[in-house]
């Protein structure tokens, strides 16, 4: 006997003692589907009802020769009547009666008639639409357990993680900003993930009963929500992402994704046939997902070849093609079309800066933007919006709309301010919004650039923590400076940072230093930073940005020379780079990385420890 029949043979238990709670018990713990709909319409416990996307206190029941009467805490009056054949009329108020019966499955069974709608809301991206979910992990241990509401950004292409408060009952309700129709992923403790599509303006209801379990929505038109619950198939992928890099044959994997779409549009079709009034809508939304998500790993391919970012041009327009020209509006509609947008502008892009100052300025006079400076003066704003041309015209190239238009010049100025470290000046920002009109975009780049603005305002130019090349003025050899720098902390131990402005995963790193500095505040560590490559601006806003200065922290931008000296000496190759100095001014070869700091902390421990024997 295997998994699925212990599984059905449970369901089929549950339905069971549902069924002879219903008779013995009265109403509690069952949930009733509207039989015409197909919808839940209303869940009863012992003490509550489930109705309109809240949870009532039931103030009053009577029960009458099998029929009842319940009174709940807004005044409404719910008239349940006698069952038949299973069924039960169910009055709410001044409605008319309803015929309903018991939901028995783990999910809500097959809806009584085919949903011919197709689409799903589309508001033009508005920053000030949301959706509100409440919901109720019933009969659940609450304890040590949390409810985050994933979603993934269009523009960084970042997943977002929302953190719900539940109450004692592991109840819970928010309104959160939606851009637009999207998938959402409902993550309860890590443990259990429950993958949905929302559609702003609308109220959903969701339920997992740990007792029964059930996990059913309720809410503004949630059958495409319910259907994602109840049918399953065998889904597979290509996995590009676990390719290792400069191995990738495109014209092998290729065949390898039409392969892959082909078996789950099969799954697909034979979901059709066992759910025959399964919704148009949830046939195109999964359709459109096998789709967005061949699109997004063909794409991503060019990360994987050797040289990399270099596709075949038929394997590229068969991308254009089938993927690209064909996307599912609203964009945000799958999460996978953010890395497939990315990566159709990425491979687009020119490898090395078309424009010289002289065409930039002449550019931008041409759009009603008048220079008034000599250009060698402002040649690092020129560069800045040179940057912003280039993408304009590859989208102009690629015949984009304005949405997409604007979500990816919108991701490449974020990435230019986070690149750069510094914020845009004001003829930059009056470039960036005669392009970026649409308000949450734009709202996006102001509020990043108004950050680094704020982090130039802070003068930290003398603290004790920025020491000076010319401590180490003179000295060519590596080994020689390192210990020249970390001469003064004999006695204690160094924890050496090799980073740059430029380096993502060593801002990652730095973002959490406050952690770091708390986590392994009791041994009386030298903080030594290294800068790599680093603009003198740019260096010093990143040390405001993440309050890197203090007694025990020193930081070094070192000329080109010094630090390449620096760096051969360590055989660094790779950024960032971590290593533990000891008390003597020797580097050791021990775990160092604070991205771990329990196995950094144990690693000090035994240092510690060593040192007092």
């Amino acid at each position: 006997m295997n998994k699925k029949f212990f599984t059905t043979l449970f369901l089929a238990l549950v339905a069971v003692a549902g069924l002879a709670q219903d008779a013995e018990n009265g109403l509690a713990d069952t949930y009733w589907r509207n039989d015409k709909t197909g919808d839940w319409l209303i869940g009863i416990t012992e003490k509550q009802v489930i109705y309109d996307n809240l949870v009532w206190d039931i103030v009053a029941q009577t029960e009458a020769k099998d029929s009842y009467t319940l009174s709940i805490s807004d005044g409404t009056t719910i008239k349940v009547g006698k069952q038949k054949k299973g069924q039960r009329s169910m009055t709410i108020g001044n409605q008319k009666p309803l015929l309903c019966s018991p939901i028995t499955t783990a999910t809500l069974p097959d809806y009584p008639t085919k949903d011919l709608r197709t689409g799903f809301v589309d508001n033009g991206y508005r920053e000030d639409d949301s959706v509100t979910i409440a919901g109720w992990f019933r009969n659940l241990s609450g304890e040590g357990r949390k409810l985050v509401i994933r979603y993934n950004d269009i523009i960084i292409n970042e997943w977002v993680d929302v953190d719900v408060p539940l109450d004692a009952q592991g109840r819970f309700s928010i309104t959160m900003p939606l851009l637009n129709s999207m998938e959402v992923i409902l993550e309860w403790n890590e443990d259990d993930e429950y993958a949905t599509v929302m559609e702003p303006g609308k109220t959903y209801y969701f339920l997992h009963d740990g007792k029964t379990g059930q996990t059913l929505w309720m809410g503004d038109d949630v059958r495409v929500q319910n259907e994602l619950l109840a049918v399953k198939m065998n889904e597979t992928s290509t996995y590009v992402n676990k390719t290792p890099l400069g191995t990738l044959d495109a014209m092998k994997f290729w065949g390898v994704a039409d392969s892959v779409r082909q078996v789950n549009d099969a799954g697909l079709e034979k979901a059709m046939k066992e759910h025959p009034n399964l919704s148009q809508r949830f046939i195109d939304f999964k359709k459109g997902y096998y789709q967005t998500e061949q699109g997004r790993d063909m794409i991503q391919a060019q990360f994987f070849t050797y040289p990399p970012y270099q596709l075949p041009k038929e394997y590229l327009d068969y991308v254009g093609r089938e993927f690209w020209k064909k996307a599912i509006k609203p964009y945000t509609l799958y999460e996978n079309f953010a890395s497939l947008m990315e990566g159709y502008v990425h491979i687009h892009e020119p490898r090395s800066r078309r424009f010289f100052l002289d065409q930039i300025v002449k550019r931008l006079e041409q759009e009603g933007c008048t220079v008034n400076e000599d250009p060698q003066k402002i040649a690092k704003t020129l560069i800045n919006i040179s940057e912003m041309m280039e993408r304009l015209d590859v989208l102009d190239s690629l015949g984009c709309d304005q949405p997409v238009r604007e979500f990816t010049l919108t991701a490449k100025l974020l990435e230019l301010i986070e690149h750069n470290n510094e914020p845009l000046d004001a003829l930059a920002m009056s470039y960036v919004r005669k392009h970026v009109q649409m308000p949450v975009a734009l709202a996006m780049v102001e509020q990043q650039n108004e950050k680094y603005r704020l982090d130039e305002q802070q003068d930290i130019a003398n603290s004790s923590s920025l020491k000076s090349s010319d401590d180490v003025a003179g000295i060519s050899d590596g080994e020689q400076i390192l210990r020249k720098m970390t001469e003064p902390y004999r006695g204690r131990l160094v924890l050496l940072d090799i980073w740059g402005t430029w380096c993502g995963p060593c801002l990652e790193v730095l973002s959490h230093s406050q952690e770091e500095y708390e986590r392994l505040k009791d041994y009386d560590l030298v903080y030594l930073y290294l800068a790599n490559g680093s603009k003198e601006d740019a260096y010093m806003n990143v040390i405001n940005r993440y309050n890197l200065v203090g007694p025990n922290i020193v930081h070094y931008n070192l000329p080109e020379k010094q630090q390449d000296a620096v760096e051969e000496f360590l055989n660094v190759h790779a950024w960032p780079h971590f290593r533990l100095i000891d008390r003597e001014g020797n580097v050791l070869d021990v775990n160092a990385d604070p991205s771990n700091l329990d196995a950094l902390a144990e690693q000090l421990e035994r240092m510690k420890s060593n040192h007092s024997k």
